[in-house]
């Protein structure tokens, strides 16, 4: 931005301006007049600098910037909300899949007594909705992160902005990287965890007495040990294998991670719905209004001085036309 252009002489010339307001509030219409014409004699009295003619000449061009400048950072600003909105809307989905992921589990191990191909397929369906719902969170995230980054870049080469913003990219961007190592790592787990409901699922459909006696086991607990070594084999890292109580413990971890998701999907709905802006969109607005406020600072010390030179430019045609006199 050329701001080179504004001349320090100004900031002077609008003091003078500020006190002729004062006094014209403080003093009667006479002493206003009087006040006037010393200010006009001054005026006529104190040549512009060169800063300040360079300054009227390039002001036009200068005032075409900011108002470039102010016009970008108000549609980086709508662009950035609409974006959240769009997060938004993807995060209120990314939610309900959790939730429904959460019961699916529960009902999973609810039911795997009563049914063991309808527990089968309720926990294998649950780990794919849950990793899922997890690969899509981060992914949504890291897009929202990208997207304010890069709408911070294109607003600092618009207006100067300290570098906290940096270090605090950096620290998000670690974060994101250990969180993406995490998510592969659940989906390499939940992966393995669905093919084995899926075997255990054909084992249990080609092998009645095998899924009779897990049936028994689950019910009961009572089972010879050759069919229990031969259960365990069969339906290995399932819920067919787990006994009542690591049950009844994996049915309360599930019921609480369901309460936590659904307390986050109640709070997106309710972002969502509010529409409220982002602190990024509101920062742009501020910077924006900053730019506004300096173009009508500079619009009035422009007029100021395009008034001191034509009285100057009067009184020296007044001047040529006397001495020709």
């Amino acid at each position: 931005m050329s701001m080179h252009l504004v001349p320090p002489r100004l900031l002077d010339i609008q003091a003078g301006e500020e006190y002729e307001a004062s006094v014209g509030l403080q003093s009667g219409e006479d002493d206003v007049l009087l006040w006037e014409d010393v200010m006009w004699d001054l005026q006529e009295d104190v040549d512009l600098s060169a800063e300040e003619r360079i300054f009227l000449e390039e002001f036009s061009l200068l005032k075409c910037e900011l108002e470039a400048h102010i016009s970008k950072l108000h549609a980086l600003a709508d662009h950035v909300d609409t974006t959240h909105e769009t997060f938004t809307k993807t995060n209120v989905v990314v939610s309900s899949i959790a939730v429904v992921s959460g019961v699916m589990s529960i009902l999973g191990l609810a039911l795997s007594p009563a049914t063991l191909g309808g527990s089968l397929v309720l926990s294998a369906v649950s780990k794919g909705l849950g990793a899922a719902a997890g690969v899509t969170s981060i992914l949504t995230d890291i897009c929202k992160h990208l997207h304010n980054k890069k709408a911070e870049a294109q607003a600092s080469s618009l207006v100067p902005t300290h570098g906290q913003g940096d270090r605090e990219a950096a620290g998000k961007e670690a974060f994101y990287a250990m969180a993406v190592g995490k998510v592969v790592y659940q989906c390499v787990s939940t992966i393995k965890d669905i093919k084995k409901n899926i075997h255990a699922f054909q084992r249990a459909r080609a092998h009645p007495c095998l899924a009779a006696a897990a049936q028994r086991l689950l019910t009961t607990g009572h089972v010879s040990a050759q069919s229990s070594r031969q259960v365990e084999r069969a339906f290995e890292g399932t819920t067919l294998v787990m006994t009542k109580s690591v049950r009844l413990l994996s049915t309360a971890t599930a019921g609480l991670f369901l309460s936590i998701d659904l307390a986050t999907l109640l709070m997106d709905w309710k972002q969502m719905k509010a529409g409220t802006g982002t602190e990024a969109a509101k920062e742009l607005r501020a910077q924006a209004r900053e730019l506004e406020k300096l173009l009508r600072e500079l619009t009035q010390l422009y007029e100021s001085l395009w008034q001191q030179e034509l009285l100057q430019e009067k009184s020296l045609m007044n001047s040529t036309f006397e001495g020709a006199m």
